[in-house]
């Protein structure tokens, strides 16, 4: 059979285009442990504005909590996710083991491997997203005295569950994966130079246990309540949003 140009388009737009990697969005939340050692910006403190100011409303609406996010920065979450431009969805591989009976050798699978993933934050001036994560690390393995920070222990808690989302065109979630007691491993070296006029860029590797696939197929008001009002608001917006998900998720397509 031949390559026909036609039928390629046929098959992309039976399944509503291609899906663009530019539509993603990180929900990094801090763990309560690492808050102690994080000082507040004073961007971080305008963003916590509104959502101080909604929250004796919002507490009627608000769910339990994940243990690993039960008393994560709202606020510092909601800045990172604006500010986090480059990001990856995981990786898994299958290790295996060459076995023999009879004939030709072949592979058996024993334990999956679940590959570091790198997320680039833009630096702000007063580089906070730098001090945030040398101070995340360091809460970890403090470097004065060598002690490794149990990673579950009571009140010393560092790891969180990360989520990564993929949207389509229209702001529906079409894959989404969250990354089980995540932490950060390594910060990357950030080049100076005279001549250079650019952005200061940030990329920080994360380790994490496994990942979790998670498919969707709802226009995300929630999310959308979330970033805006603190996650207390979303479980209304939630409630709220299913009879007009479709309008306003075609509506926002259309204005982006």
């Amino acid at each position: 059979m031949s390559f026909s140009p036609q039928l390629f388009l046929t098959n992309i737009k039976a399944h509503d285009g291609p899906a663009k990697p530019s539509r993603f969005e990180v929900i990094l939340p801090i763990p309560g442990y690492i808050n102690s050692f994080v000082g507040n910006s004073i961007l971080e403190q305008l963003i916590n504005l509104p959502n101080n100011i909604v929250s004796s409303v919002t507490d009627i609406f608000s769910a339990p909590q994940d243990p690993a996010t039960r008393t994560t920065n709202a606020s510092l979450s909601r800045y990172l996710a604006l500010q986090c431009e480059t990001a990856e969805l995981p990786g898994r591989t299958l290790l295996t083991q060459d076995a023999k009976v009879y004939g030709p050798t072949f592979k058996v699978p024993y334990q999956s491997q679940y590959n570091d993933i790198n997320l680039g934050f833009i630096c702000t001036n007063d580089f906070y997203e730098r001090k945030l994560f040398d101070r995340w690390i360091e809460a970890i393995h403090p470097s004065d005295t060598n002690n490794m920070r149990f990673p579950k222990g009571n009140g010393t808690r560092y790891m969180c569950n990360i989520t990564i989302i993929q949207y389509d065109d229209f702001i529906k979630k079409i894959y989404s994966v969250q990354l089980v007691d995540a932490f950060p491993i390594g910060v990357a070296a950030q080049p100076l130079n005279w001549s250079e006029d650019n952005f200061h860029r940030l990329s920080v590797q994360f380790a994490y246990q496994r990942y979790k696939v998670i498919y969707e197929g709802s226009y995300d008001l929630a999310a959308a309540a979330s970033a805006l009002f603190g996650v207390k608001a979303a479980p209304f917006f939630d409630r709220a949003g299913n009879s007009i998900n479709n309008t306003i998720g075609k509506t926002l397509a259309k204005i982006f």
